[in-house]
């Protein structure tokens, strides 16, 4: 399901169904700026709304640490608009119970999720259980260390 980021109109029968239509799994692309994390925050919201999962059992990855702030900035600030504007005491009950555990919620990068799968399985996965993740700013040294001795086996 492709957003096209000119026209609302055009896109607001693909958003209503990112909204609605919580049986279809999906994936949204979309240009940066067209409402991709918007749409994400007001499915989760609606998927909490309607009982279909708790928030320990929601995973949502970004590719940066401070999209994953922000996203889980956005959804709690939603989840409280949502609730505090219910009428419904059920809705509202699941929503409060969601912003009380916001924290078992898994959101953030995919390298911190891939991360937390290893360290569950680490005997399985082959790897060092007390590992840690790179730093942002190690990344490209590391990686162009990696390459650098690849190209010279290659060679």
């Amino acid at each position: 399901m492709k957003l096209v980021d000119s026209n609302w109109s055009r896109d607001e029968a693909v958003r209503q169904r990112i909204q609605t239509d919580l049986d279809t799994s999906m994936m949204v692309e979309a240009a940066a700026g067209a409402g991709k994390t918007t749409q994400l925050i007001g499915r989760l919201v609606a998927v909490l709304a309607e009982g279909r999962s708790t928030v320990d059992r929601i995973v949502a990855v970004t590719f940066t640490r401070k999209a994953a702030g922000e996203l889980k900035l956005r959804l709690r600030e939603e989840l409280e608009r949502v609730a505090t504007g219910s009428e419904d005491p059920d809705v509202r009950g699941r929503l409060e119970d969601a912003i009380a555990h916001l924290e078992e919620t898994r959101i953030g990068t995919i390298h911190s999720f891939c991360a937390d799968l290893l360290r569950q399985r680490p005997v399985e996965a082959a790897v060092d259980p007390g590992f840690a993740e790179v730093a942002d700013d190690e990344g490209p040294r590391l990686f162009a260390a990696a390459f650098d001795r690849w190209i010279q086996n290659q060679l």
